[in-house]
């Protein structure tokens, strides 16, 4: 601090201990000056210190002197300033470079000043040593101790690189399912194997048939492989079926976006409340006034439209939506992928990946290094106008086949590749693959057979089969109670037993699930079938067939065998003629023998006459005789038939008999004309 009073008398300058470190060099050279031209002179630096000396008595003051008190200032042309800029350096933490001064202190307040240094620096430690264990030049080296570092997984740096939020995570699972092989592989068959084939068995025959119908038209089979996929590959499904009202059946199951749809629920409420969030795309079409979008708008039922322009969340009921999920803990609320539990292993796979890629941009051709001249004394050495003319040299021979270079031998050529160079990572691919498909719940020998024998593999492949039976489980409950129990309702499917009405529901039975060898498996199931120790449908249902199904085939081939046979023997009794007679696109008939066509029912006669027997007077078109009643002439004579009125005169028209007809009563007979 400077203290200028007036300009007549001059300031005194006080330094303190701390501020002199902190002096700038352009203000310590601005003070050296002032106090050169007598503008300030040396005084107190702090209490205590009552020093008003000149230059020269303080230059040539030792440094022992009692003359130099504490606070003492020393410009920079003491002969003694190397030896107290130690000092201060000691007290200032090393900061011992000073252009024009420092302040001189006594030995009690350097020892005091040495002994807090030493208490605020206790983490720092110096160490001297030789090199080589012999005596030579001492290196020092500053270390700082640091408290040790808490674990804790929560808060390690790749955890700290993982996804929070569950519209994150999910892309993070649908990215690795689009872009990564073995999560898709894994995932496609925990999706599609465990439901390949879908039955379902009633002993009400009219209930079977009619869910069997709802089953095709609702096209079950396709909504269940969509709804597995979503379920496996992001940890939760909402599949919503949509009820056709008018026939009492379901028309439709739609898979919501679960990024969009919102689960409130608590540990003491029942069913959840399920809302779904509109999008941009329903959003825009409900709120835009294009003709296009207008009709499209008038299939939205006006509950969703109301909701979407009020800005709320769609309600979902619960009689038509489903959540399915796979639970990490009892209480979680939504569901989590198996693909998170991979998460920091997919990560490493991509940064070494990553790594890959930077190494093959790198590795397109090897490095030629030319070298001119040598290092040793006596060598050639090569001046920059020798090294543009052998760059010159080898530019031109770049594309010369049978290219040859007569020089000196200061002159080598090298190729630097990177063999042995790239840094080895198959075992730690090894590993990373390894913890992928542990996390994927999958055995390697299912997905890849080169990774291990599949015989070997035989505990890792009931582990996944029992996996697969517990999703059977889940999805049969939810197809019985969600699909297939509200239409038995609806449509009025009851049975009454031991006086008690109760409600008719078909039962899914799954194909046969083995992942083992399938050959074994047949060969003792038919075993058991030989000794009536199982029934043939359990043979036909391991097999992926349909009993009924097949008794019909099977009964049909036998009908084609029998008509072949005779086919066979109706050939054999034929002529040449006949034969070269025949398509080959119709069926061959067979020739009719005698006793056959005594076999055939006789015609009936008509009107009572033989059968082949021509009534009299048939040829002259008379009516037929015998048996008929008299009949009378209509009023005014013969019957005409009214023009336009059936067939025109004389076309077929049978004349009416009058009274002189054949096998009337009385006299001559004869048509009425």
């Amino acid at each position: 601090m400077v203290n200028r009073r007036n300009d007549r008398k001059p300031a005194k300058i006080r330094v303190t201990p701390r501020r002199a470190a902190d002096v700038t060099e352009y203000r310590k050279a601005e003070l050296s000056t002032d106090v050169d031209n007598g503008i300030i002179s040396e005084g107190t630096s702090y209490a205590g210190s009552r020093l008003n000396r000149s230059n020269p008595t303080v230059e040539n003051a030792p440094l022992d002197s009692d003359r130099l008190n504490r606070g003492a200032w020393l410009s920079s042309g003491d002969k003694t300033i190397t030896e107290t800029r130690k000092k201060v350096s000691l007290i200032n933490g090393g900061a011992s470079k000073t252009a024009v001064g420092a302040v001189a202190h006594s030995d009690t307040y350097l020892k005091t000043a040495a002994a807090e240094a030493a208490r605020e620096l206790q983490k720092t430690a110096a160490s001297v040593g030789s090199v080589g264990g012999t005596a030579g030049t001492s290196a020092g080296s500053t270390v700082e101790r640091l408290a040790p570092e808490v674990y804790s997984p929560l808060f390690t740096m790749a955890n700290l690189n993982l996804p929070r939020d569950r519209i994150t995570i999910n892309a993070w699972c649908r990215n690795f399912f689009l872009l990564h092989p073995i999560v898709r592989n894994a995932i496609t068959l925990h999706a599609t194997y465990p439901i390949s084939k879908l039955n379902i068995k009633c002993q009400d025959k009219r209930v079977l048939q009619f869910h069997e119908d709802m089953i095709e038209e609702m096209d079950l089979m396709g909504a269940l492989g969509d709804i597995s996929l979503e379920y496996w590959k992001l940890g939760e499904c909402f599949p919503y079926a949509e009820l056709d009202e008018e026939r009492g059946k379901w028309s439709k199951i739609v898979v919501q976006n679960p990024d969009y749809v919102h689960v409130k629920k608590t540990v003491l409420s029942g069913d959840p409340i399920i809302s779904l969030k509109p999008d941009a795309v329903l959003q825009r079409l409900v709120m835009s006034n294009n003709p296009a979008d207008m009709r499209l708008r008038r299939q939205i039922p006006e509950k969703i439209i109301y909701h979407v322009r009020a800005r709320q969340d769609i309600p979902l009921d619960n009689f038509n939506v489903s959540h399915l999920k796979l639970l990490s803990s009892p209480y979680d609320v939504r569901g989590t992928s198996i693909i998170v539990s991979a998460f920091k292993d997919l990560m490493l796979y991509d940064k070494i990946r990553e790594s890959k890629f930077a190494q093959a941009d790198s590795m397109i051709n090897p490095i030629t290094l030319i070298k001119v001249g040598g290092n040793e004394d006596g060598d050639y050495r090569a001046t920059q106008e020798d090294l543009e003319f052998f760059r010159e040299i080898f530019e031109e021979a770049e594309y010369d086949k049978n290219f040859k270079l007569i020089t000196h031998a200061g002159v080598k050529v090298e190729r630097v590749g990177y063999t042995g160079q790239v840094l080895e990572i198959s075992g730690d691919m090894e590993l990373i693959i390894k913890n992928i498909y542990t996390g994927l719940m999958v055995p390697p020998a299912v997905v890849d057979t080169e990774s291990a024998v599949y015989a070997s593999a035989s505990i890792g492949l009931e582990v996944l089969r029992q996996r697969y039976f517990n999703f059977r489980n889940m999805m049969a409950k939810w197809l019985v109670n969600k699909i297939f129990a509200p239409i038995s309702e609806i449509q009025g499917f009851y049975e009454y037993k031991n006086k008690e009405k109760r409600l008719i529901v078909p039962e899914v039975e799954w194909n046969h699930m083995n992942l083992y060898d399938l050959q074994d498996y047949i060969s003792n199931i038919t075993g058991m079938v030989s000794s009536k120790q199982a029934s043939v449908q359990t043979l036909y249902r391991s097999m992926g067939l349909n009993y009924e199904d097949e008794k019909i085939k099977m009964r049909q081939e036998s009908i084609d065998e029998a008509i072949r046979r005779r086919e066979e023997m109706a050939l054999g009794t034929m002529t040449l003629t006949e034969l070269r007679s025949l398509d080959p696109e119709k069926p061959i008939m067979e020739a009719i023998d005698s006793r056959e066509r005594e076999a055939e029912p006789a015609v009936p006669p008509e009107a009572g006459m033989p059968a082949g027997v021509m009534p009299p007077g048939a040829e002259m078109g008379a009516g037929p005789l015998g048996g008929l009643p008299e009949l009378a002439p209509p009023p005014g004579g013969a019957l005409e038939t009214p023009p336009g009125a059936g067939a025109p005169p004389g076309a077929g028209v049978t004349p009416p008999l009058g009274p002189g007809t054949p096998g009337g009563a009385g006299g001559p007979g004869g048509l009425g004309v």
